[in-house]
Order: C-alpha cells, then structure tokens, then sequence
C-alpha cells in the first residue's frame, strides 16, 4: 500500500515539473504579452562604448573651438560693460556652444541603445503595456516584490557589476597616477589633452568592461527566460490537443464548404449547353448567354468520378455531351470554375456550341409541332 502510494507521489510530481522546451505557441503568446528576452544593460552598453568613440572624434575639435570662444571672451572683457546680464549671456552662449557640440555625443548614444534593443528583440509593440496598472504603484505589491529571490539576484549581480567596475578603474588610475602627479606642474596646452587623454582611456577601459558583464546578462537573460517558459509535459499534451481540435473543426469547416461549393456547381449542369468530354477522365460544362456574357463560361467541371456524375447529371438533363479530348483536357487545367474561356479558344467553342444549337433547333421544332397539333 505505502509503494503504490510512492508511486502516485512520484508520478504526480514529475508530471508537474516544468521540464519540456517551450512550444512555437507558447512563445508567441509570451511575444504578445511583451515577455521577450532582453537585456537593457546590453544597450546602455553599447550605447556608452559609442559615445566614447564619437567623443574621441569630436571632443577635441568641440574643446579647440571652445577654449578660441572662452579666450575671445576673456580678451574683450574689458571693452564690455560686466553686469549680470552680461555676465549670464556669455555664459549661456558657451555652455550652449559646448552642448551643441556635444549633442552628436548624446544622439549616437541613444540611437545605439535603441538600435541594440530592437536587434535584441525586433519589431514589437504592446500598447497595454503602456496602460496604468494599480498594482505597479500599489505599496504592498512594492514591498512584495523587494523580497523575492529574482530581485536579490539582481541586487547582488549590481553590487558585484559595480564592484568590478570600480575596481577596474582603481586599477587603471593606480598605473597612471605617477602621469597623474606631475601634471600640475604643466601648461594648460599640455594638461588639458593629458588629463582628456586619461579621462578617454578609462572611459573606453570601463565601457569595454560594461559590454562584457553586458553580454554575459544578455545569455543570463535569455537562459531565464528559456526556464521560465517551460512547460510541463501535461501543459504539451494540452496544448496539441486544442491545438489538434481546432486543425479538426478547421477540417470539418473546409469540408463542409467544400461540399456546398461542388452542390452549387452540379446545379449549373441542367443550365449548361453543352459537357465537354475526355471522355472518361473529364468534364467541362459550358454555359452561353450572348445578352449576359462576352464570352462562354465554364459553370461546371471534374474529373475521373466526379466527371462520371457530371455526365450522369447532364444525360438525365438532356445537355448534349460532346466528346473532344484535347479541348476538354485544356478547359479543365487552364480554366478555372466560373471563369470565361479565354480568346485562343474561341474557335473550337464556337464550333461545339454551333454543332449544339444545330441539334437543338429540330428538336425545338419538333417540339413546336406536337404543341400545334394537340
């Protein structure tokens, strides 16, 4: 008794354990949802390393420029009457200058950690993400969530994130601090360049290291993402299920629609003049009414059995059935139903239907006597 109850244990724990891949379903549903897997600190990555390049370009002709304004200013100084006024214009003037130069600066660098996010998670927009949610801004749920085992994670990988960065950057400042020591002793043409020179140097140091401890968050990321889309194996069978009954009514549906499209089409064959036979493999019925139509229309067509009951259908009708192998054959593959026949066979129609109305006209007349005679 205990064993078999061991057993039903075992059984119904595994069968809870969240061990399959996630199904193309699943994921497009979690897509929907805006659950992607994405890692912002990637982009910010990115787009620092970026801004320090296009700083290394631009930052000493934006210094250059800056410091020829700042000594123009300094110059005339005495030939402009320092009042406040004065004194906030010329300074407003340079910080604007050195903002505008700095503006590619700050446009790369937004531009690449936009760029790294798409490429990261592609074209994906959810507007209910947008929408205002009680329980984002409730206390409760923010106390909640400082407690969970995801949110220590990610306050042990930023402490551990900061700590390799600060290190790193003692690291570089210790082996330039004797470049560092002497540089009071020099002229500003000299020490600018110095000190942007350092300044540069840790910044692409730190960037570069950011990008790393990025990239490694990024497949962080994604391998929680992969666990926690996991599915068990019943959340599978389930899913193949629903998945099986909608392909099943699909079925039925096109079956159904089918059925009614081939009882539409075998109510034209008693309107049509003429079957067009192969004379077993095919049949094409044609239909002909010079007020209405341009050209003969194909209202009805089969093959092999369903061509057998089109026959059956147009003999119990009294159509006439003409046998043309080559013409039936041609109708059936390059004419589709419902369509009007097309120029080049024009001639070979016209003499089936000629042939047919040639029939029909003693059999009208026939006809016309027995009405006279009764």
């Amino acid at each position: 008794m205990l064993s078999i109850q061991l057993q039903r244990f075992a059984g119904s724990s595994s069968s809870g354990e969240k061990t399959e891949r996630a199904t193309p379903r699943r994921r497009q549903e979690a897509r929907r949802e805006g659950n992607v897997p994405k890692s912002v600190e990637l982009s910010a990555a990115i787009g620092l390393l970026g801004a320090m390049v296009v700083l290394r370009i631009v930052g000493g002709k934006v210094w250059g420029a800056w410091m020829e304004m700042f000594r123009h200013d300094i110059a005339n100084a005495a030939a402009v009457h320092m009042t406040v006024e004065a004194v906030i214009e010329m300074l407003s003037s340079q910080v604007g200058y050195v903002i505008g130069g700095l503006l590619p600066v700050v446009l790369v660098a937004f531009g690449l950690s936009i760029l790294a996010g798409f490429v990261q998670v592609g074209p994906l927009f959810v507007p209910k993400l947008l929408l205002p949610k009680l329980n984002r801004i409730s206390p409760i749920s923010g106390v909640q969530k400082l407690f969970t085992a995801r949110t220590l994670v990610e306050s042990l990988k930023s402490i551990l994130k900061l700590a390799i960065v600060v290190g790193v950057a003692y690291y570089f400042i210790h082996k330039v601090i004797e470049s560092i020591a002497v540089l009071p002793n020099t002229s500003v043409s000299v020490l600018v360049p110095a000190v942007g020179g350092i300044v540069f140097q840790l910044g692409l140091a730190v960037s570069l290291l950011m990008l790393g401890l990025a990239g490694l968050d990024f497949f962080f990321q994604r391998y929680e993402y992969e666990k926690n889309l996991r599915m068990t194996k019943q959340e599978v069978k389930d899913e193949y299920r629903q998945m099986e009954g909608d392909s099943r009514v699909k079925a039925s549906i096109r079956r159904r629609g089918r059925a009614l499209a081939l009882r539409r089409m075998m109510q034209e064959v008693p309107k049509a003049d003429v079957v067009i036979t192969n004379p077993t493999h095919y049949a094409v019925a044609l239909r002909y009414e010079v007020e209405k139509m341009s050209a003969p229309r194909v209202v009805a067509k089969g093959q092999d059995h369903l061509a057998l009951r089109i026959r059956e259908i147009a003999a119990a009708s009294e159509v006439p059935i003409v046998e043309n192998r080559p013409l039936a054959r041609t109708l059936y593959t390059s004419v589709e139903l419902g369509d009007a026949i097309p120029p080049e066979l024009y001639q070979a129609v016209a003499e089936i239907l000629a042939y047919v109305y040639a029939l029909k006209q003693p059999r009208e007349t026939e006809l016309l006597n027995d009405e006279v005679n009764m």
